[in-house]
């Protein structure tokens, strides 16, 4: 069959035609899809850029918290004792001594402990009323009942706290003194210091108050009387803090 001209263009119409559909569904109809997989890849990508940068820049605040945190904690444990200086018996006396040599007081007897695990108490007034229950049956308005109520908040709060786990160790000890105001001293060195020593008891003996002359003239004068006192005593401390270490790695 012989094709004219007006045939042969149409059919090399058709040609181009069929060749750019297929080369369309070959080529470029995979590249399409490729396209759009990878927009998405690219999109999961991005977002999970946003959350990384999103935890870096949590990160600066967090290592300043953290920092301030450490820094607060480290300032508390100041007050504590230092642990390497009571961590036993020996180290102990010689850690409690210059508070006897200091006040010139003599020391009889003394007992001291290696430093061990202990409980650090909360001391506080807890107040206390005559026939409370009977208070309040006649408090009709509650205005008595609360104004106990809120005298005892402080000592209830303190009282529901956990006791915390610290070091300690124990100094009990009985010394004398030329005069009873050299005791005195000796309270007041250990109460004016600034660890977290606590005097737990003192029995006082040979120590006299004289309120009136009238009531001390059987006393025999040239009696030498030596007053005393013994103290159980707690020393408190904990371990140092490591600094934490919060350089990336």
């Amino acid at each position: 069959m012989k094709l004219n001209y007006r045939d042969m263009v149409i059919l090399g119409v058709l040609l181009a035609l069929a060749i750019l559909i297929a080369g369309f569904m070959l080529l470029v109809k995979p590249k399409n899809q490729e396209i759009k997989d990878n927009k998405e890849t690219l999109a999961k990508l991005e977002e999970e850029r946003d959350q990384i940068n999103s935890k870096i820049a949590e990160i600066e605040p967090l290592k300043t918290n953290i920092t301030d945190v450490y820094n607060e904690t480290v300032k508390l444990t100041e007050d504590f004792v230092d642990y390497t200086d009571i961590l036993d018996a020996r180290k102990v006396d010689q850690y409690m001594q210059h508070f006897a040599e200091d006040c010139e007081v003599k020391i009889m007897n003394l007992s001291a402990s290696d430093l061990n695990s202990g409980t650090l108490s909360y001391y506080y007034f807890t107040p206390t009323f005559v026939a409370e229950d009977q208070l309040t049956q006649a408090d009709l308005n509650g205005e008595e009942t609360a104004k106990n109520k809120a005298q005892k908040l402080e000592s209830e709060t303190l009282a529901s706290r956990t006791q915390e786990n610290v070091l300690s160790a124990q100094y009990t000890i009985t010394v004398t003194a030329e005069e009873k105001d050299n005791l005195w001293e000796y309270m007041k060195a250990l109460e004016e210091q600034d660890k977290t020593i606590i005097i737990n008891s003192v029995a006082l003996t040979n120590v006299e108050i004289k309120e009136r002359d009238d009531l001390n003239t059987n006393q025999n004068d040239d009696e030498e009387v030596t007053p005393g006192a013994n103290f159980v005593i707690t020393l408190y401390s904990v371990y140092d803090l490591a600094k934490p270490d919060l350089e990336q790695k």
